[in-house]
């Protein structure tokens, strides 16, 4: 993790909320909740006022979908299927408190721009930006961001080694600079930090410890 202050132009600046749900908090704590998830919020309202445009993603998952796990026994089994890889908790469900993003955050349709995954029940997108596993069929973010004349993201939320991790490789494979808030993100198994960090260093993105590190261009 880099201890530098990195400038940035606020204009061509954009913050991206990874999946920042109920459904990954302790406050629905029978579907996946990842350890400190609601002190995340104030680090994502930081990143909100250094960027010129802010979007938001949510898991928008159906019943009964190809990943379910029917106990935890099966969580991280393999499913075997194209675009599901492996069986997880049920989370995030349409229509229950799940899918609401964490209080403090701004209303959803605040957001300039949102993307809704998850909800084909033979798929499961860890990503943002794509629909599919092998980043083709596009959600629009990507083509938002180039439509705003974006060429930096600052990327917070949940979970840090899996869905924030994806969409960071996606804005990378787009031609992005990405800065991870690492107080604006937590993971889903905390051992995970130090390897998923250097990971994504190794891919040229700026690891930061909190926004003190990141300053306006005058």
């Amino acid at each position: 993790m880099d201890t530098q202050t990195f400038i940035i132009d606020s204009q061509r600046t954009a913050a991206l909320d990874v999946d920042p749900q109920k459904g990954f908090s302790e406050l629905c704590p029978k579907e996946l909740p990842v350890v400190g998830a609601l002190d995340i919020v104030p680090a994502l309202r930081q990143n909100h006022q250094l960027a010129s445009v802010i979007l938001v993603s949510r898991d928008m998952h159906p019943q009964g979908a190809a990943w379910e796990a029917q106990s935890a026994d099966e969580v991280l089994t393999a499913v075997g299927l194209p675009e599901v890889d492996v069986k997880w908790p049920p989370h995030c469900v349409v229509g229950t408190a799940g899918v609401e993003l964490l209080p403090g955050l701004p209303d959803v349709r605040s957001y300039d721009f949102q993307i809704n995954k998850g909800m084909d029940p033979d798929a499961h997108p860890y990503g943002a930006f794509f629909h599919d596993q092998a980043d083709t069929i596009s959600t629009g973010g990507i083509e938002f961001l180039r439509g705003k004349g974006i060429d930096t993201v600052i990327v917070g939320g949940l979970a840090l080694d899996f869905c924030v991790k994806k969409s960071v490789e996606q804005l990378v494979a787009s031609g992005f600079s990405v800065i991870v808030n690492l107080a604006a993100t937590r993971a889903v198994f905390p051992d995970n930090t130090q390897a998923v960090v250097a990971e994504m260093e190794a891919q040229g993105v700026k690891v930061v410890a909190d926004a003190g590190q990141l300053t306006l261009a005058a």
